[in-house]
């Protein structure tokens, strides 16, 4: 099973090509990751190329995205690119939360074990906010500082690991690692989309169910 896992909800472009086999596990074939803010709307179908030919890959069985949240444009430009391609290509999509899939890939690199917060710069003078911990996931927040501080305080959240996008947000520990591309364990992330997608309804997945995560609704009305 040939694997292609993509991502443009934030300030860069990363692209995944991955066999899977039950014998063998997953292998990474190629893959490429750019910082590129405000570029994807064009390069993003061409490292797709690229990525598939440094594979030896016509086409994959199976795209994975993470559908948001993020950036709204960067949401769209990634949610679009996978309909178009699961449908010409005729083949599944699954989608998977940006927050939960960077943690995952976040502790796989760079963690101590315990509990995590991620807080993503949402602008707006708000974060995109997941807390994790050994037994799973919170859901994904949309929070003011305010919000976040007092589940701090009122020892709601307890992280041991700490990262964010943007400004260092002031209720963090200077110690605090700052989301780069480069910090991601994108096989990390793939394999655990790949066990979500095993345990939903395959036959459901199509272009026409991969929906944006984009948690605020229309993004107009809060301009």
């Amino acid at each position: 099973m040939n694997l292609l896992y993509f991502d443009t909800t934030q300030d860069w472009i990363q692209v995944l090509v991955a066999s899977h086999s039950k014998e063998l596990g997953l292998k990474t074939l190629s893959e490429l990751t750019e910082t590129t803010p405000k570029e994807s709307s064009y390069k993003l179908v061409e490292l797709i190329r690229i990525s598939l030919e440094k594979a030896n890959i016509t086409k994959p069985d199976l795209i994975v995205v993470a559908n948001g949240p993020g950036s709204f444009t960067g949401i769209r430009i990634t949610v679009t690119t996978a309909r178009d391609l699961s449908q010409l290509w005729q083949i599944p999509v699954f989608g998977i939360d940006s927050l939960e899939a960077y943690l995952i890939g976040l502790e796989e690199k760079n963690s101590s074990p315990g509990s995590s917060l991620l807080c993503l710069d949402g602008k707006q003078g708000k974060y995109y906010t997941k807390y994790s911990t050994p037994i799973g996931f919170s859901e994904s927040f949309d929070l003011t500082p305010e919000s976040i501080e007092s589940k701090i305080k009122s020892n709601e959240w307890t992280p041991n690991n700490w990262y964010y996008t943007g400004a260092l947000p002031k209720f963090y520990p200077e110690t605090a690692i700052k989301i780069e591309a480069t910090k991601l364990n994108l096989s990390s992330i793939l394999q655990y989309s790949l066990e979500q997608y095993f345990n939903t309804e395959q036959n459901k997945n199509d272009y026409l169910s991969l929906l944006p995560n984009y948690i605020r609704g229309t993004y107009v009305d809060q301009k």
